[in-house]
């Protein structure tokens, strides 16, 4: 069930920070509610900070464990200056706002309908769980055939938010009842984040390896270590 911006204001107004049922969105910046408050959602402005995609030394791009720290550049955008993100480009940014979901809401961002008629893109990852902290990582994408002017502290997006249901189990044991998932513990990959965050993945042979696949592809020549099932690159031998 989609929030409504009652629903929305409650959350934010009616619970302190540290109650688990509290919505935190700061700063939220408007002269008049409606500014930045639909029927259903919130909008939320650009941020300052941004990860430019480097040009890679390959002529191709591998999701590897080596990849946060080697795919982009950060670079930092002062309010009243603007970036050109060029045509067919993307980069990723982050939101202005810092963002606490309660212990059962999830989110969703949609791009704002005047930011997508620009033909600008901006996306997260597909769903916002809950009890999340932090700005928002935003892909943004330059669809169109002119490069476009992003001025950090304008509206960009805008935020749904959903209630969870808590689905009450029965205990046939003890006859106890307890909620389900819904007071999971805090999923610390991306906990607190206030700048774009690069994706974080392991080697492609780790993930495999996982599932039973010992002979895995690679530009580097690589081969299972038997003892402690791991991986180590073969050195050439002349």
């Amino acid at each position: 069930m989609v929030l409504s911006k009652k629903e929305i204001l409650d959350r934010m107004e009616k619970f302190r920070v540290n109650e688990k049922e509290n919505l935190v969105i700061t700063p939220l910046l408007y002269k008049d509610k409606s500014d930045i408050f639909d029927a259903d959602s919130v909008d939320l402005r650009l941020g300052c900070h941004f990860l430019l995609p480097k040009t890679l030394d390959q002529p191709f791009f591998s999701p590897d464990r080596s990849s946060a720290t080697s795919l982009h550049v950060r670079v930092h955008v002062p309010l009243g200056q603007f970036l050109v993100v060029p045509a067919h480009q993307t980069i990723l940014g982050a939101t202005l706002e810092f963002i606490k979901l309660p212990h059962d809401v999830s989110g969703q961002v949609l791009t704002k309908s005047s930011v997508a008629r620009t033909f600008i893109v901006v996306e997260t990852a597909p769903w916002i769980h809950p009890q999340y902290r932090g700005c928002l990582t935003l892909e943004i994408a330059n669809v169109s055939n002119t490069p476009v002017l992003l001025y950090p502290g304008r509206l960009i997006c805008q935020l749904v938010l959903m209630h969870i249901s808590s689905e009450e189990v029965a205990n046939s044991s003890n006859r106890n009842e307890k909620k389900q998932d819904i007071n999971a513990k805090l999923d610390k990959n991306y906990f607190g984040p206030v700048y774009p965050e690069a994706p974080k993945f392991k080697d492609p042979q780790d993930d495999l390896l996982a599932i039973g696949i010992t002979g895995v592809s690679s530009l580097k020549r690589t081969q299972l270590h038997r003892k402690n099932k791991r991986w180590r690159e073969l050195k050439s031998v002349l």
